[in-house]
C-alpha cells in the first residue's frame, strides 16, 4: 500500500507563511518564511565592483544588502571567465564595474551572500542557464531509457542558441506541450530581467524569486501527492493560477481549508514542529539524538536508551538503525548544510556497520540537496556533506541566548559571587575610590551579600571605600554594572607631597609660613628677594635673630632697672596722661617685658615701671586709694607742688655710674624729645565727675601727679641734654 502523501499551507498570518510535507501524517517536509526576513536565494540584482582580491582571486559586490557579497573567479559568466578555468580576475573585472549576479546562498552569520554570474530561471520542468549552451538531465533520473526519452524531447525544442535547458525531476511523465509551455514561460520571464537590468539606475533588485507557496509547489509537488489544503483564500487563488499554467492536470489537488480548528492543529502539527527545534531528540528504541549546529559544522551524538535484545551489540545495532533514519529526517526537515560529523554506537560486527550505513544512504535519497557520505570508521563516527538548500530553522526564527550568549551554559550562583569578588578586588586594586556601587540580578546579588559578606567587610576595611551591592531586575544572569565615585583628595596633602622632592642629605628648606592656601617662604613673607637669600653663605631663621635680639635689650633693661634707686620707681610709676589714649596690646606688652625684668633682679616681687614713653603702666598695681572727701580736697589743693621739686636733686644723683646710665636714660630721651603737652585738663573734671560714682575712677587719682613727672623730666633734660641725645643713638644701634 503506497503511503498517503499530502501538503498543508498556512497562511493565515500575515507576517508568517509555513509549508509543510506529511506522509502518513509524519512531518517529512517543513518550510517558513518570515516576511521580516525574507530569502535573497534565487534572486537577480544589478551589482557592482566593490573590491577586486588577487588572493583570493574572487570579487565583492555591493548589490543593495547589508553586506557585500562575494563573487568568486568560477562564478563569473563563461563569456567573461572563460570556463573559470585560465585568467586572472583582475583581467575581467575592475573596480566600479556593473554586472548582474545572482543569489546562490544566503548571508549568514558574519558571511556575506554567496553570488554567482553564471545566471539560471528554474521552472516546473525545466531550467533554462543563459549564457550556457550546454543541455542536461537531472542526476536523480537514473533510468537510461528516461534519460534518452528527455535528450530526444529537448533536442526537439526550439531552444536560442546561447541559452541551454536542464530537464528537472519532476518532469517524469510529462508531454512535450508541458515543456514546451514552460520554456516559454521562462524565455519571457529572461527578456524582462533583461529589460530591468538596462533600465536600472545604480546597484538593486532586477528580478525577486516566488514566494514561499509558489516554490514549493514548483520545486516539491509531484505526481503522487493526493491533496493540498490551503486556509487562506487569497493564497489558495494564487496557487490556482499557478497550477493553471504549469500543470492543470492537478487543479484538482488544491483544496480550500475552512474548518474551526487551524489546519496545523487538526493534523496535529504543533507539536510535530516544536520537536524540531529542540537539541535532543526522542528515539523509539529509547535513546536519543543530540544535535549541535555552528555556522558550518554539525555534530550529531547518538545515545543509548535502555537495554533491548540480547546484549549490547544487539541494542546497539537497533539503536543506530532508528538513529540513522532519525538523522536523515532531521537534516531535511532544519535543512542542515556544511560538515556533519556523526558519532554512532561503537559495533564490532561488520554486517551490523555496513547496515547502518546503507540505511542512512537509503533514506537520504529522498532529499533534493546533494551530499556526499563517508564509511563509519572504527571509532564509530561518520562524516559526510551537505548542500544549504535555504537557511536552517534556527537561523530564521531564532536569536542566541542573552544569558548564555550560544553556549547553552551558564555558571552556578556560588562561581557567580566568586566572580563578582574577584571583580570588585580589581577594581578596588586602582585606588583613590570613594564608592562603588553594583547592580547584580537579584539571586547573584542576594548569593554575594549572604556567602561574601567577610571578604567585602575586608575589602573596605583595606581600601576605605564603600561598597554597595543593589539588586536590580534588568540586569540579566550573570550581568554586572558597576558605578564608581572617586575619593577626593585631602588638602593636607598638599604640602607633604613635596617632601620626596628633596635629596637625602641635603639641607632643610627655609621656614614656611602657612599663611593662605599654599606655603610661602619667610623671606617671600619679609618682601626679600630669592637671590640674595642665595647669597649667603648659610641659612638662618630670621625670627631666632630677632628673638636674639631681644633677649639682650631685656637684659640690658634689667641692668638698668638693677641701678636705679627705690624713690624713682616710685615716682615713674606714676602715668602719663597721654598714655591712657594707646592700645590695650601696647600694655600687654609692658606687662610682658616687666614681668622678665623683675625676675632677673634676685626674684623681686614687682617688675619696676619702664622708662619709655609708651611703658606707661607697671604690671604690679598698688591698691587703689578710697574715694573719700578727704582725699577730692587734698587733690584740688596745690599744696603738693614745692614737694615735687625738692625731689629733683634726687633723679640726679645715679649718674655717677657710666654703664648703668647709659641703658637707664635711653629709652627716657623719646619721653623729653616731645614734652610740650604738659598740662592736661581734660582728666581732672572727669575724676571729679566719676569719683564718687565708679570705682574705675581710682587709678585716675594719680593723673595731677603726672605734670609734676613731667616737669622733673623737664628739668632733668636742660641740666644733661647731650648725653641723653647720644644714648638714644646708640640704643637704636643695639
Amino acid at each position: 500500500m503506497n503511503p498517503k502523501k499530502t501538503m498543508m499551507i498556512n497562511a493565515t498570518d500575515p507576517e508568517e507563511i509555513r509549508v509543510a510535507t506529511l506522509i502518513d501524517g509524519v512531518l517529512f517536509d517543513y518550510d517558513v518564511e518570515f516576511l521580516h526576513n525574507e530569502k535573497i536565494k534565487g534572486n537577480l540584482y544589478k551589482a557592482r565592483v566593490v573590491r577586486v582580491d588577487t588572493s583570493l582571486q574572487a570579487a565583492f559586490v555591493h548589490f543593495g544588502g547589508q553586506k557585500n557579497g562575494f563573487l568568486p573567479l568560477g562564478e563569473l559568466p563563461r563569456e567573461m571567465s572563460g570556463d573559470g578555468r585560465r585568467g586572472r580576475i583582475q583581467d575581467v573585472l575592475q573596480r566600479d564595474q556593473e554586472i548582474l549576479v545572482q543569489a546562490v546562498r544566503e548571508e549568514l552569520g558574519s558571511k556575506g551572500a554567496m553570488m554567482t554570474g553564471q545566471i539560471s530561471l528554474a521552472g516546473r520542468y525545466l531550467v533554462i542557464t543563459p549564457g550556457n549552451p550546454v543541455n542536461g538531465i537531472s542526476r536523480k533520473i537514473e533510468s537510461t531509457e528516461e534519460r534518452r526519452h528527455f535528450k530526444q524531447l529537448v533536442d526537439t525544442l526550439e531552444i536560442p542558441e546561447d541559452i541551454g535547458v536542464i530537464v528537472r525531476t519532476a518532469s517524469l511523465g510529462v508531454t512535450k506541450e508541458d515543456f514546451e509551455r514552460d520554456l516559454e514561460y521562462l524565455l519571457d520571464t529572461y527578456k524582462e530581467v533583461l529589460n530591468r537590468y538596462k533600465h536600472r539606475h545604480g546597484p538593486g533588485l532586477v528580478w525577486q524569486e516566488d514566494d514561499v507557496v509558489t516554490r514549493t509547489l514548483r520545486d516539491t509537488f509531484s505526481a503522487d501527492v493526493e491533496e493540498v489544503q490551503i486556509d487562506d483564500l487569497d493564497t489558495f487563488h494564487a496557487a490556482q493560477s499557478f497550477f493553471k499554467r504549469t500543470m492543470p492536470q492537478h487543479l484538482d489537488v488544491l483544496k480550500h481549508y475552512t474548518g474551526k480548528k487551524p489546519l496545523f492543529t487538526r493534523y496535529q502539527l504543533e507539536e510535530q514542529i516544536d520537536r524540531v527545534y529542540g537539541r535532543k531528540v526522542p528515539l523509539p528504541s529509547g535513546g536519543a539524538l543530540v544535535l549541535d549546529q555552528t555556522e558550518a559544522l554539525v555534530a550529531i551524538d547518538v545515545n543509548s536508551g535502555k537495554t533491548s535484545g540480547d546484549g549490547v551489540e544487539d541494542m546497539a545495532f537497533k539503536t543506530n538503525m532508528e538513529a540513522a533514519e532519525e538523522v536523515a529526517r532531521q537534516l531535511r526537515l532544519r535543512d542542515l548544510a556544511g560538515l556533519i560529523a556523526i558519532d554512532f554506537i561503537d559495533m564490532k560486527r561488520e554486517s551490523h556497520i555496513r547496515s547502518v550505513q546503507d540505511k542512512l544512504v537509503d533514506c537520504l535519497k529522498a532529499d533534493k540537496a546533494r551530499m556526499e557520505v563517508g564509511k563509519i570508521n572504527r571509532f564509530g563516527v561518520l562524516v559526510m556533506t551537505r548542500q544549504r538548500i535555504r537557511p536552517s530553522l534556527q537561523h530564521v526564527n531564532h536569536e542566541s541566548c542573552p544569558t548564555c550568549a550560544g553556549t547553552g551554559k551558564v555558571k552556578t550562583i556560588e562561581a557567580m559571587a566568586l566572580s563578582v569578588v574577584r571583580k570588585l578586588h580589581g577594581i578596588l586594586a586602582k585606588g583613590g575610590i570613594g564608592e562603588i556601587r553594583v547592580k547584580l540580578a537579584p539571586a547573584i546579588a542576594a548569593a554575594v551579600l549572604n556567602e561574601k559578606r567577610s571578604d567585602l567587610t575586608q575589602m573596605e576595611e583595606e581600601s576605605g571605600a564603600k561598597i554597595l551591592i543593589l539588586a536590580d531586575w534588568s540586569m540579566g544572569y550573570g550581568e554586572m554594572a558597576a558605578e564608581i565615585e572617586r575619593a577626593e583628595e585631602a588638602p593636607a596633602e598638599k604640602p607633604t607631597a613635596s617632601k620626596p622632592h628633596r635629596e637625602k642629605g641635603a639641607p632643610e628648606e627655609e621656614t614656611v609660613v602657612l599663611g593662605g592656601d599654599s606655603p610661602i617662604s619667610f623671606d617671600k613673607a619679609l618682601g626679600e628677594s630669592a637671590k640674595e637669600a642665595k647669597k649667603e653663605a648659610f641659612k638662618y631663621d630670621r625670627r631666632d635673630l630677632q628673638r636674639a635680639a631681644l633677649d639682650e635689650r631685656e637684659r640690658l633693661r634689667a641692668l638698668f632697672e638693677s641701678a636705679k634707686p627705690e624713690d624713682e620707681e616710685s615716682e615713674e610709676g606714676a602715668e602719663e596722661p597721654g598714655d591712657e589714649a594707646k592700645g590695650e596690646g601696647a600694655k600687654r606688652k609692658r606687662r610682658r617685658r616687666r614681668r622678665k625684668g623683675g625676675a632677673e633682679r634676685n626674684g623681686e616681687g614687682t617688675a619696676p615701671a619702664e622708662p619709655r614713653e609708651d611703658r606707661s603702666e607697671s604690671t604690679p598695681q598698688p591698691e587703689p586709694p578710697k574715694v573719700t572727701a578727704d582725699l577730692v580736697a587734698s587733690l584740688l589743693t596745690p599744696s603738693p607742688r614745692p614737694r615735687i621739686g625738692a625731689a629733683a636733686p634726687v633723679l640726679a644723683a645715679p649718674e655717677a655710674p657710666a654703664d648703668s646710665a647709659k641703658p637707664k636714660r635711653t629709652p627716657r630721651a623719646k619721653v623729653t624729645s616731645a614734652p610740650e603737652p604738659v598740662a592736661v585738663p581734660a582728666p581732672e573734671p572727669a575724676v571729679t565727675a566719676e569719683g564718687p560714682a565708679k570705682k574705675k575712677a581710682a587709678p585716675k587719682a594719680k593723673v595731677p601727679k603726672a605734670p609734676a613727672k613731667k616737669a622733673d623730666k623737664a628739668e632733668t633734660a636742660e641740666e644733661a641734654p647731650k648725653p641723653k641725645t647720644t644714648r638714644a643713638k646708640k640704643a637704636k644701634a643695639e
